[in-house]
């Protein structure tokens, strides 16, 4: 699917979006005694944790987002639903299937 000629942001109308991914990560980095030992560098972290994650898809004109769970395997990347849920925000009667 074209991405670019299948969406159309139904606040603007612009048909330019860019897919995105927000993530925030808790990195713990151990401290002792060896702090200025030449093994202990500031990009080396002890453990990281995932914390909150957001994936939307905004439009580039008027900077709405909408949110979306993609799967981020380009050769699994369908935009169909998320096109008819756009739709559906705008509409009384959503219809998902077909």
């Amino acid at each position: 699917m074209d991405l670019n000629n299948s969406l159309r942001c139904p606040i603007c109308n612009c048909d330019k979006f860019v897919a995105k991914h927000q993530a925030t990560y808790t990195y713990s980095y151990k401290i002792g005694n060896n702090i200025l030992d030449n093994d202990n560098l500031s990009f080396e972290f002890d453990d990281r944790e995932n914390g909150d994650s957001f994936q939307y898809i905004e439009c580039e004109n008027c900077k709405t987002k909408f949110p979306c769970d993609f799967n981020l395997n380009k050769d699994q990347f369908d935009f169909t639903i998320l096109q008819k849920a756009i739709r559906s925000d705008h509409t009384d009667k959503p219809e998902f299937l077909g």
